[in-house]
């Protein structure tokens, strides 16, 4: 085994794609001891309250999905029909080499699902329930595939100014990044007020 310097641009890329996160337990009752906890309470009632979901810059499998995987979450996400924003890295990890902007969204969408769990945990909604606008770096190393996106019903793809930090890599330009995200709140909202004028 060797230490894992999450600082470097440099690390050696897994020998296998992860296929998904899970939480195991001694209290498990099947081979692979699976639990499902829930979140707190209070995690779902902001996502039933919230204006915008943003799924955060991070390491996509040890970060981000398991707050996903928890059971209520990707009920509640694929309700809302608020703006939910996905950031894309500007750089690839060990857990993402090789990856598309579309795998992403696909490990984000098994993830939510519970795709590969218990099947009496499964949800079947498609990627688009679960973002619908996609943020990424001005010269990100990972590739927009704008055909499969499209196929995954995510057609809205903004391009944010960006900065090179020599730790990581691209990051976004925190300025570009609140000015985007402002701007697509202020769209979506006033769509959402026009839809409510137009159907009285």
């Amino acid at each position: 085994m060797e230490a894992i310097n999450k600082e470097s641009l440099s690390a050696t890329a897994l020998p296998a794609k992860i296929k998904r996160v899970f939480y195991m337990s001694s209290e498990g009752e099947n081979l692979l001891h699976e639990v499902f906890p829930t979140p707190n309470a209070t995690v779902l009632e902001q996502l039933n309250s919230v204006d915008c979901i943003v799924y955060g810059m991070g390491s996509l499998f040890t970060s981000i999905c398991p707050s996903l995987v928890l059971l209520g979450v990707g009920e509640i996400i694929s309700s809302r029909s608020c703006l939910k924003v996905l950031m894309l890295n500007g750089t690839h990890d060990r857990e993402t080499n090789g990856f598309l902007a579309s795998s992403f969204v696909t490990a984000i969408t098994d993830a939510l699902n519970r795709t590969h769990g218990d099947p009496c945990n499964h949800l079947n909604n498609p990627p688009s329930q679960y973002i619908n606008t996609l943020l990424v770096p001005r010269n990100s190393a990972i590739q927009v595939d704008a055909d499969r996106l499209a196929a995954q019903g995510i057609f809205d793809v903004i391009v944010v100014d960006s900065l090179r930090d020599p730790k990581v890599g691209i990051i976004y330009d925190p300025m570009s990044l609140i000015r985007a995200l402002a701007d697509l709140i202020d769209r979506y909202m006033k769509t959402g007020v026009n839809f409510l004028i137009d159907i009285r």
